[in-house]
């Protein structure tokens, strides 16, 4: 079955929250994970911008509807669609791949994939070694399916969870004042 992209979006607005405007995040005003700075021609700017915050956080209403519709067809497009959500072979690592390229950037989940891939081949004997190019294409897939019959979908969702957590901390020893962002650590989960 492949894999719901309603499951993984669910998932990824729990951990994204409402509006945020921490001067130490680098994506400036955000809402829902949306950042002004990254995405300032997204169409919902214009309903935010003119929509009383109260009616906002009720979360419903004609023009709160709409916008609701434009964060869920934004996160589709920028994020699932470029990561071959409906292709993945795993619910477990479509949900992980859409969380990191929404916190870290699409090619950056991807490179985390294909990396994983890699490490999981056995020195080229289950498979061969693919290019980290963070773009997923077919030989991508193609490898993954290979990866998750040889390995299992839990290994690969744990290696995955493992390069989010190790960017994270380059991030914060990088740049102290992101050590505010902890919450980011949340977001990593391993399965036994």
């Amino acid at each position: 079955m492949k894999p719901d992209f309603q499951i993984s979006f669910n998932k990824v607005m729990q951990a994204e929250g409402f509006i945020s405007n921490n001067k130490s995040d680098h994506g400036g005003f955000t809402y829902k994970g949306i950042s002004r700075i990254m995405h300032p021609t997204w169409p919902g700017w214009k309903i935010i911008d003119s929509t009383p915050l109260a009616l906002l956080r009720r979360g419903a209403g004609g023009e709160v509807n709409k916008l609701n519709q434009l964060v869920e067809d934004f996160y589709h497009s920028e994020f699932w669609n470029k990561l071959k959500g409906d292709l993945l072979p795993s619910q477990l690592i479509a949900d992980e791949l859409f969380d990191s390229s929404i916190n870290l950037g699409v090619p950056v989940a991807s490179e985390f994939l294909q990396k994983t891939i890699n490490l999981l081949n056995r020195n080229a004997n289950l498979y061969p070694y693919i290019i980290v190019d963070g773009i997923i294409g077919n030989l991508t897939l193609s490898a993954l399916n290979k990866c998750i019959t040889a390995n299992s979908a839990k290994l690969v969702f744990n290696l995955l969870n493992f390069y989010q957590a190790k960017r994270y901390i380059a991030i914060m020893e990088r740049d102290r004042s992101q050590e505010i962002f902890i919450g980011w650590f949340s977001r990593i989960a391993i399965i036994k």
